[in-house]
């Protein structure tokens, strides 16, 4: 997450998933987890709030109050009920002294490669952090003793692990054993042997975490190749699952049409029963020029979606590290109190004690939603009555 450049991210991220899954009724599996260990306790009402590292902000009680859960907490010493984590990647050696050449000195079977058998499986073309075989047991050793034990002993609540993908975004293809080629996936995105292989990982890490009362948190990529059954066996063995993507995709056109579609399915299937921290990067390079479409969009469909697990952030492209507000972050109409509609306009609805969010995901048509009687103020202090015009690919929300 923190380490990938924003461009490359974004061809990564484009698309979403089948939405034939979707359609078949694919249930999450039930999450086994423990009692005992500390989470994030989202508000019941308002937006429940994350923090992306905190490394850059000198005075962490800017957000005591607001923040519920820190994304690679860079110390401990956090307000009262903003959970830290700690930050390691997934699929990759986090130690910059273990280069290529190092692992090809002391190491070269732990390393993976594409189908060339040649070119390392490289994360978004970082040649920082080599790639290493998870699925071997001694590289399983070394990472939990490098990197996971010394922040439980630090005293961190829970692991956060980054840019985890169950489809095979770098085209992973196998390792050398010698002279010997050993092929572990096929190297193609949509890869049954990767999936397979990434479950295995979340179940054994969180296995072990459990046991020593420890959460799990990931940032679990939502992609055009993301099968639904594996993101949903994904996120149930997690105790936190973060959402880079949120429904701002890090571009103009946001999510829309069918990619919202499936997008908006998957995560009203999750909110009720996980613990989920989406990250809506705006498009421009800070929050305070970001345009305000934008950022309703993202509060809208946050409160259309959202139940008291979900928490959301808002930050420029990339500008992660430093502390970032704005009011929208700080709305509050109270507590939903029904279910999401799927207004006869073409819009979603959802009502809560003190207001209405209202989302319109096409691309190409305006909604014209039929409001209940009274009259609304939008987060932006216009009052409105009877009707409200929503443009294509637009949110709002109203406050009775």
């Amino acid at each position: 997450m923190n380490d990938v450049p924003a461009v490359t991210r974004r061809s990564l991220l484009a698309g979403t998933a089948a939405t034939a899954f979707l359609a078949a009724g694919t249930t999450t599996p039930a999450r086994a987890t423990s009692s005992a260990l500390t989470l994030p306790n989202p508000p019941a009402d308002g937006i429940g709030r994350g923090q992306v590292f905190d490394n850059s902000i000198p005075d962490r009680s800017v957000y005591a109050g607001l923040v519920q859960f820190v994304w690679g907490a860079s110390s401990l010493a956090q307000p009262a009920g903003a959970v830290p984590s700690a930050y390691m990647p997934a699929f990759r050696d986090y130690d910059k002294t273990h280069t290529l050449a190092w692992y090809q000195a002391n190491h070269p079977e732990w390393v993976v490669y594409l189908a060339d058998r040649t070119t390392p499986a490289w994360e978004f073309g970082n040649t920082t952090y080599v790639p290493i075989d998870f699925q071997n047991p001694d590289v399983r050793t070394y990472y939990w003793n490098a990197f996971v034990q010394p922040k439980i002993d630090a005293g961190y609540p829970i692991i956060a692990l980054d840019n985890v993908g169950t489809f095979n975004a770098f085209l992973s293809a196998g390792h050398w054993q010698g002279s010997t080629w050993i092929q572990q996936y096929s190297g193609e995105r949509v890869d049954t042997a990767w999936s397979s292989a990434v479950l295995d990982w979340l179940s054994y890490l969180s296995g072990r975490l459990h046991g020593l009362g420890i959460g799990l948190a990931a940032n679990i990529t939502w992609n055009g190749s993301v099968v639904l059954s594996d993101m949903l066996e994904a996120v149930s063995l997690v105790d936190v699952y973060v959402d880079e993507q949120g429904f701002t995709v890090h571009r103009p056109g946001n999510y829309n049409d069918t990619a919202w579609l499936d997008k908006y399915n998957f995560t009203r299937q999750i909110a009720a029963q996980t613990l989920h921290f989406a990250i809506n990067q705006t498009t421009e390079e800070t929050l305070a020029t970001a345009t305000q479409e934008q950022l309703d969009w993202a509060v809208a469909n946050y409160l259309l979606y959202r139940e008291q697990k979900s928490m959301m952030t808002l930050c420029g492209l990339g500008e992660y590290h430093v502390w970032v507000d704005c009011p929208q972050l700080h709305t509050n109409i109270g507590a939903p109190s029904a279910a999401p509609v799927h207004d006869a306009s073409g819009a979603y609805t959802r009502s809560y004690q003190r207001g209405l969010t209202l989302v319109n995901p096409s691309s190409t048509a305006t909604a014209v939603v039929s409001l209940p009687s009274g009259t609304w103020t939008d987060l932006h202090g216009a009052t409105v009555s009877g009707q409200l015009s929503l443009p294509p690919n637009s949110g709002s929300v109203l406050a009775h």
